[in-house]
């Protein structure tokens, strides 16, 4: 068995003082029953490195950020260096800041020429000032990246809106409908599944073939409210743009694969979920 995880953040240095490392900070998953990993108490690379190896996850999709606190920053130059140190590991999205657009593009091109980078991650609803997906303010990364072939990932949670005090309403992805139409050619990733506005989730994908759904953690897990309407999706439409992920540090990486694997699916929709729809998304293979 071969995955792709959609949504791992490695032990860097900027990201170990965030929330997702921290404990009691805003958001600390163990409230939810999740275990800490030891690699998130060791914060020592090999360690995540075996956690991936037990859990048969090949590839960690870096998924850059660059959010107002707690969720915080991460140089995109510090994700280079760890896809530079580990080359067959792990691949990249750049994180970029939306308070510069202009830097935004610039940085969406610089980043789309290093090897190792997959397309560029937003999160709208969660950066210093919220914007909706489809604020215009937006279009000019989301031009670069369909001029480039470059996968566009936007995280949408309500939560995630809050915990930097924002409205829970930029957690819709609505207005995401606007943006898969206006860029045909872009390839959009809603990191988040924008959970748990599950069912205008599943409506924007169904109207737009170039929307992909990536739920990671509020997939995995028959227990978690709302994550059957995904698994259902993919049985009816969604099965080549369903995509597997963890959310680690947020949950170990074998406990969250285990999860997955309770939903019992069809070998073939499964192996796609788990691997080969993002394989051929990011061009790994």
């Amino acid at each position: 068995m071969k995955i792709i995880d959609m949504r791992l953040r490695p032990p860097l240095k900027s990201w170990v003082t965030t929330a997702q490392f921290t404990e009691g900070t805003a958001y600390y998953p163990t409230r939810y029953g999740f275990p800490r990993p030891k690699s998130v108490k060791t914060q020592v690379m090999q360690d995540l490195l075996d956690e991936m190896d037990e859990a048969h996850i090949t590839w960690g999709v870096v998924m850059g950020r660059q959010s107002a606190p707690p969720h915080g920053a991460v140089p995109n130059d510090e994700i280079t260096a760890a896809i530079n140190e580990h080359p067959q590991r792990f691949v990249g999205f750049a994180g970029i800041d939306l308070r510069d657009i202009a830097r935004g593009v610039a940085e969406i091109e610089r980043t789309s020429k290093i090897k190792g980078y997959v397309g560029a991650s937003i999160e709208p609803g969660a950066t210093f000032e919220a914007m909706y997906s489809d604020d215009r303010r937006l279009y000019p990364l989301y031009e670069k990246c369909q001029a480039l072939d470059f996968p566009m990932s936007i995280t949408l949670s309500g939560y995630l809106a809050s915990m930097v005090g924002h409205d829970l309403s930029y957690g819709s992805p609505s207005p995401v409908l606007r943006v898969a139409k206006d860029f045909p050619k872009l390839k959009i990733i809603v990191s988040h599944a924008a959970w748990p506005n599950i069912m205008p989730m599943m409506e924007v994908a169904f109207i737009r073939e170039n929307v992909y759904v990536s739920p990671d953690l509020y997939m995995n897990g028959i227990n978690t409210p709302g994550a059957q309407e995904y698994i259902k999706a993919a049985k009816f439409f969604l099965g080549d743009r369903l995509l597997f992920g963890t959310a680690y540090p947020s949950r170990p990486l074998k406990e969250s694969v285990e999860a997955f694997l309770e939903w019992d699916l069809p070998a073939e929709l499964q192996e796609k979920i788990l691997y080969r729809n993002a394989a051929r998304l990011l061009r790994i293979e």
